[in-house]
């Protein structure tokens, strides 16, 4: 199941936005295009380039080697830092994902990753680690010194046994939520108390002389991730009823819009126009039923806690002999509850 998601995951992003931190097109040995380096502090800027190493698999612990951006801070000052902004596109709210691993450095060892940065280069978000202290910070800078912010350490931080650290961001106007080596994190800052930065360039940080490689390097907009959110969850159900055949969720994208599959375990399905049928589901809130090529057709509504209707599935069952339409109806209304049950905060509508 690992490999069928992985490789609908792969056909999901050829539909997504091409993701401006991909390192594919790059120059082997040379600083990455696209890209400015800047630095704070004494000293002059450190270097960046595009190198291959091997990353280890998040799944299986297992090296793999992939290209990665490697940057060396330029002085070993604890008040030096060096900055590769990505530029363009500037981001407003978005997912953004990295694994970093410090090398080496005789300074503080410390890296990770800013956001929201203002044109002045100077006014910006910052999310780090140092990982020989196992100490993580989430930091408002302003005219390059930080102003506002929190830190966690020993007790709350979790040390990756291959000291690649992990984070995955997302931001939504004031409302910041992140993951740090799986730790699930959140800020909501109050804009009348803290500089108010809601979109702005993004990029990677280093301190003092570290030297650390950054890999797997993404950006996607929200409604991106909730797709791949929503097909992972498909998946995950899709492992634990052996008779489906075909699973997928419809919605409409906004109020007064006619459904769209949002949701699929075949990616060409996403984005496309919802069977007739869901429509009808939507209207009635009844299961409808229907038998073809002996395969089972099952469309049946997704409630929320409330009792409102949130979603549609629809799916194609496999044929057991002994199986009666109630007992179809039953087996599908179960995927709907457990489908129920995982629904997140926002509903399953996209944005």
């Amino acid at each position: 199941m690992r490999l069928v998601l992985i490789a609908l995951l792969a056909g999901l992003n050829i539909q997504a936005a091409e993701n401006p931190l991909s390192l594919d097109k790059q120059k082997l040995g040379e600083s990455p295009a696209g890209f400015r380096i800047i630095h704070v502090g004494p000293g002059k800027p450190g270097t960046a380039r595009v190198i291959k190493a091997d990353v280890p698999n998040q799944s299986t612990g297992t090296p793999e080697s992939q290209r990665v951006i490697e940057i060396a801070g330029g002085d070993s000052s604890t008040k030096h830092y060096t900055l590769l902004l990505l530029e363009n596109p500037k981001q407003k709210d978005f997912v953004y994902s990295t694994r970093f691993k410090i090398i080496k450095g005789t300074g503080v060892r410390a890296a990770g990753i800013i956001f929201r940065m203002q044109p002045n280069k100077k006014d910006y978000y910052l999310l780090a680690v140092k990982p020989d202290t196992k100490e993580a910070f989430w930091t408002v800078y302003k005219n390059n010194s930080p102003i506002k912010g929190f830190r966690y350490d020993d007790d709350q931080f979790n040390s990756p046994k291959n000291d690649w650290q992990s984070i995955k961001l997302s931001c939504e106007k004031n409302n910041l939520k992140w993951t740090l080596n799986h730790r699930r994190d959140f800020v909501t800052y109050d804009p009348s108390k803290v500089p108010d930065y809601r979109e702005g360039i993004m990029g990677f940080w280093v301190r003092s002389d570290s030297q650390v490689q950054f890999a797997s390097s993404q950006i996607r907009t929200l409604q991106e991730e909730k797709t791949l959110q929503l097909v992972s969850l498909l998946l995950n159900v899709t492992r634990n009823y052996n008779r489906i055949l075909s699973l997928q969720l419809a919605a409409p994208p906004k109020e007064e819009i006619a459904p769209v599959v949002i949701a699929s375990i075949d990616p060409k399905e996403i984005g496309k126009p919802a069977h007739e049928v869901v429509a009808k589901v939507f209207e009635t809130t009844e299961n409808f039923y229907g038998i073809k090529n002996e395969v089972a057709i099952v469309t049946v509504p997704v409630k929320d806690r409330n009792g409102g209707i949130v979603g549609v599935a629809r799916m194609r069952l496999r044929n057991k002999k002994t199986s009666t339409k109630r007992e179809d109806l039953a087996y599908a209304n179960k995927i709907a509850k457990r489908l129920q049950a995982e629904i997140p905060e926002d509903g399953f509508q996209l944005k």
